[in-house]
């Protein structure tokens, strides 16, 4: 039986503690693979805790790989090596690829030009916040003091790397929401995670080879692929990208994004990011950690980061455009220290990107709690909201037609359609009747079957009084 001193938590609450306690026992090996783990009810007895306890620490130990379930059997631990968690070491110069030329019809740009001007009833496709959900006053007041406090400082050029306050806010952040133990020294500030990619290309080489997840965020491979690098599009499974698809090709570095795949919303599990981490050891390769969307998890403790795994094979990216504003370009990433000492010395030429008096605000707003408190109130908001819009489909007559998944974190969740259709047929019935919506597979380099009548719901600016009426239209498009 499983026993653990609930005494020595500290100031854990208890299921992070017993979470932290099953995984350090699976990792060390106590707990063996395929070990069945003790029902719920028992693990609760024997601490003298709730069963609500203890499931809050299955669940998070199910989501992060560590345990798996079997039906009406219970849970049992994963096969999993503690090898690659703690911080190693592991740099290398890195430089290759071939030129590709990328371009879009300008039919596809006129569309795109007409589709953001279009009023839609229900736009599933937009990604913005809700406008009356930002800190205007408080973010206009923290300007003005900026204003007052930095006037001198708005007169000289920025540093390449940002200004040394929002980098320190930002790894204070990081160590108190993501656990991360970084050097604000390591952290790169930029306008937009575009052109922090293209620092990433001249860092590793415009002949290098970076591979991105199929489905994924079309615009990485074509802002990898315009700065001259070659890109391999390579698939995911449940688990993330397929480490077996990187066996026997030369690539540099895998771009990923583990803790909230777009646009699938998977999480990768702690066994194939080992997997990984063992790769770009072997290969001298690096992981770019994209971790875009993380802040809008709904249940359990944030999934760990891979930086904490091994900080000098990693590349942490995030941005503040998601959380705040799409107009705030301001975006970071954190650099091994070969390639910060690469930066440095390649690199310094360049200017900073993002203007000193947004960093020194944004820099105020993180240091004075602000971020915290919002990102709070935000992930409590949409929670509410997702809930709003998940409960209105299942109360409609589309319901018995379709799946919902993946709607644990972000601010998008995947409809499946459960019949066979022709999805750019739908996608051309609701676009008539001004629903605006786009299925994974427009999001797949190659054809992916598998990923066929999935539809993408971003809710995070669909409006309330307007839902009803685009799943009539939705179900009568099925019928």
């Amino acid at each position: 039986m499983l026993t653990y001193d609930f005494e020595k938590r500290g100031k854990m609450s208890l299921y992070e503690y017993l979470y932290n306690c099953i995984k350090n026992d699976i990792l060390s090996g106590k707990i063996k693979a395929g070990e069945k783990l003790p029902s719920k009810r028992t693990m609760a007895k024997n601490h003298n805790i709730s069963v609500i306890t203890v499931e809050n620490a299955y669940a998070q130990l199910l989501v992060e790989g560590y345990i798996f379930s079997k039906e009406k059997r219970g849970y049992f631990a994963s096969e999993i090596s503690g090898q690659y968690l703690n911080n190693g070491g592991i740099n290398g110069n890195k430089e290759k690829i071939v030129e590709t030329k990328v371009s879009l019809k300008s039919g596809q740009i006129k569309k795109k030009i007409q589709d953001t001007k279009k009023q839609w009833l229900v736009d599933f496709n937009s990604n913005h916040i809700m406008y009356d959900s930002f800190p205007f006053s408080i973010w206009s007041r923290i300007m003005r003091q900026t204003l007052l406090d930095r006037e001198n400082s708005f007169l000289s050029s920025p540093l390449p790397n940002g200004v040394v306050e929002l980098r320190e806010a930002i790894a204070n952040h990081l160590m108190e929401f993501r656990g991360m133990e970084v050097d604000a020294e390591n952290i790169i500030i930029g306008a937009g995670t575009e052109y922090l990619y293209s620092i990433i290309v001249q860092l590793l080489g415009r002949d290098s080879v970076i591979a991105v997840e199929d489905p994924g965020y079309r615009k990485i491979g074509k802002v990898y692929e315009s700065n001259g690098v070659e890109c391999l599009h390579l698939p995911i499974d449940n688990s993330g990208i397929q480490t077996k698809a990187l066996l026997g090709k030369k690539i540099d570095a895998v771009h990923i994004s583990p803790s909230h795949h777009f646009p699938t919303g998977r999480v990768m599990p702690v066994s194939r990011r080992q997997h990984l981490i063992h790769w770009a050891i072997e290969n001298n390769g690096f992981i770019i950690e994209d971790d875009y969307d993380s802040e809008f998890r709904f249940s359990g403790r944030p999934i760990p980061t891979m930086v904490g795994m091994d900080k000098e094979i990693v590349i942490y990216m995030n941005t503040f455009s998601k959380t705040l504003a799409p107009s705030i370009r301001i975006a970071y990433m954190v650099l091994p220290d070969s390639l910060m000492e690469k930066f440095h010395t390649k690199l310094n030429f360049y200017s900073g990107t993002v203007s000193s008096f947004e960093q020194y605000t944004l820099a105020n707003f993180i240091a004075g709690g602000y971020y915290e408190r919002h990102i709070n109130r935000m992930r409590n908001y949409y929670r509410d909201y997702r809930n709003k819009i998940i409960n209105a489909i299942k109360q409609s007559a589309l319901y018995p037609k379709v799946t919902i998944e993946e709607e644990n974190a972000g601010l998008h969740f995947i409809l499946g359609i459960k019949k066979e259709i022709d999805d750019n047929r739908f996608k051309k019935i609701l676009r008539e009747n001004n629903i605006n919506i786009s299925c994974v597979s427009d999001y797949c380099y190659n054809d992916l079957k598998e990923f066929d009548h999935k539809f993408i719901i971003n809710y995070s600016a669909v409006p309330e009084d307007k839902l009803k009426k685009a799943l009539t239209i939705m179900n009568n498009a099925l019928e």
